[in-house]
């Protein structure tokens, strides 16, 4: 196991796990798989610039810090896969409904919201020097702003301990971490397919501002969505591209 006990860093409160991440890798690098977690952020940080909202006490924040060293702009999606299908893995453990991954790495359960994912890649020219993998779960939280949201209590119908679901979230990115540094990325990339929603089904999204019918063919190494609309078009897709109507 690279997330040792010694690597670990719990905070009473942050703005973000993500920025004390940073700020230590620009301090002086820590030991790779360092983990930092919190019930308390502040001013947390969502996907393209979005605010990652939580209530003081009732979530759990993370970051995990990585030194990737075979991850290239061609390949880097795989720390996205990787991380997706541990949290997937860690949420099985507490409910009994289907948990799904929306591409690239929201975790829903019944298509209610429970995780996301914000990975952070420091550049080296084309190499991955360093990456900042922040994971929000929400654990005991029963109130959320938006409908397509939900937490572990509100799907299971009891309290969660926080600290033991943090022992098993860093236990499950071990494990696929793991995976990866031992050449399983084929595999890594093959459970992820499975897991996504929009893969055997029609899903509805928004594309340029027209709402169409597809479903997801394939991803790319890089995250690049390959898709079929109901009319036979096929069609690439980046994020910022596409967004998926629950």
């Amino acid at each position: 196991m690279i997330f040792r006990d010694r690597a670990h860093i719990h905070l009473d409160s942050v703005d973000s796990t993500n920025n004390y991440a940073a700020n230590l890798l620009r301090l002086s690098p820590p030991p790779d798989g360092t983990v930092i977690t919190t019930l308390d952020q502040t001013s947390g940080k969502g996907q393209r610039g979005s605010v990652w909202l939580s209530s003081k006490g009732e979530n759990l924040l993370s970051s995990f810090i990585v030194y990737p060293k075979s991850c290239n702009h061609e390949n880097s999606f795989i720390l996205s896969q990787l991380t997706a299908l541990a949290v997937v893995d860690t949420i099985e453990n507490y409910v009994t409904r289907d948990v799904k991954i929306k591409w690239p790495n929201d975790i829903l359960v019944d298509r209610k919201k429970i995780c996301g994912i914000l990975i952070e890649l420091n550049w080296s020219v084309t190499k991955v020097q360093s990456a900042i993998i922040g994971i929000g779960i929400n654990v005991n939280q029963t109130q959320f702003e938006l409908p397509n949201a939900s937490s572990l209590k509100n799907l299971s119908g009891h309290v969660i301990s926080p600290t033991e679901l943090r022992t098993v979230l860093i236990h499950s990115f071990d494990k696929r971490y793991q995976q990866f540094a031992e050449g399983g990325s084929a595999e890594i990339r093959r459970e992820y397919l499975n897991n996504l929603i929009g893969v055997t089904e029609w899903e509805q999204y928004m594309r340029d501002e027209e709402r169409i019918n597809a479903r997801i063919l394939s991803i790319d190494p890089s995250g690049i969505a390959h898709l079929e609309r109901e009319n036979g078009e096929l069609f690439k897709a980046d994020v910022k591209d596409l967004t998926f109507i629950y």
